[in-house]
């Protein structure tokens, strides 16, 4: 492409972007922020009605901050799905928590969340604690509402000092109920800014971390609480070819990591089970995802305390 014409397409945009700012269109960045397990990565796919981000009733189901956009005539907002904050036991625990330390850092607005069905606990008031204090906006949601009643929810909303939050809104991030309001508080709060993501555009996670991730929660769905702790994905996926009747096919491999032989034998199951099933339920999520045919390979392999080692953090991507 001549330079000219490069130089020109840049400039079009910057008048796009002017445009779309004059006209009051709105952008920001929302830190999705609380413990493990309150329902945030739930509320997302509510949000944006379709499902991005995985969800599973274990802890650490989300390992990386996930930008996650949702898209309409007046604004984007783009929310950033954090690790539920919980206390590490490792190192892998603590990278987890660095991250979500991150978001609250450089979130324009701050979205905390608690789940008032579980009830308002010491890791809630820890998370509470850590934001507080921040100059950004601040919007509390109280989620599972619909799982207790309204005496329940006062109880629970007494725990909390809600001085600091600027709006408090009762959600259920399963039904969606309240989460037009809580749109429409986000949107006011907002600055006039640039469309950063085209319409069609829901994430911007890389396809190896999304296929990782579905992966990882079919295997949480199959095994101990504690294991998943213990697991770590690597995929490959090959460019994409052709089946012998002309249908498009994605081949992936994928490398299930635990960190002991005996964690790789449940992993693995009795003659196969666990794995060929977790198998199955992925090629057919992931079928919907490439929109074509996929056919998947899982590999079990064991590398001792992975989450104790920096190295092994690096190799998987937690840095």
């Amino acid at each position: 492409m001549p330079l000219g014409d490069l130089a020109g397409i840049v400039k079009f945009k910057e008048n796009a972007i002017d445009i779309m700012m004059e006209n009051g269109f709105k952008s920001g960045f929302v830190g999705l922020i609380g413990r493990t397990n309150v329902g945030k990565s739930t509320f997302i796919n509510n949000v944006l009605k379709q499902k991005v981000v995985i969800t599973t009733d274990k802890a650490q189901t989300t390992r990386q901050k996930i930008n996650c956009i949702y898209t309409d005539s007046h604004a984007q907002v783009i929310f950033i799905d954090a690790p539920g904050v919980f206390k590490p036991q490792d190192l892998l625990g603590k990278k987890l928590n660095q991250v979500v330390f991150e978001v609250i850092k450089d979130a324009d607005i701050l979205l905390a969340m608690v789940d008032v069905w579980a009830g308002i606990g010491k890791g809630d008031l820890f998370v509470l604690d850590h934001i507080k204090d921040r100059p950004q906006p601040k919007i509390l949601l109280l989620n599972k509402v619909d799982r207790v009643s309204r005496q329940k929810i006062a109880h629970e909303k007494e725990k909390i000092c809600c001085k600091y939050f600027e709006k408090v809104i009762p959600v259920s991030a399963k039904t969606g109920y309240n989460i037009p309001t809580c749109l429409k508080e986000i949107k006011k709060r907002l600055s006039a800014g640039p469309k950063y993501f085209d319409d069609q555009t829901v994430t911007d996670q890389p396809p190896e971390i999304m296929v990782a991730d579905i992966i990882r929660e079919k295997l949480a769905s199959r095994l101990l609480q504690e294991l998943p702790h213990s697991i770590s994905i690597m995929v490959d996926i090959s460019p994409e070819t052709r089946t012998k009747t002309g249908e498009r096919l994605v081949k992936i491999s994928a490398e299930v990591y635990t960190e002991k032989t005996s964690q790789k034998a449940i992993v693995i199951g009795k003659s196969g089970r666990v794995l060929k099933e977790v198998g199955k339920q992925a090629r057919k999520e992931l079928e919907g995802l490439f929109g074509c045919k996929v056919f998947i390979q899982l590999w079990v392999k064991v590398e001792q305390n992975w989450t104790k080692k920096e190295s092994m953090l690096k190799k998987f991507g937690y840095y």
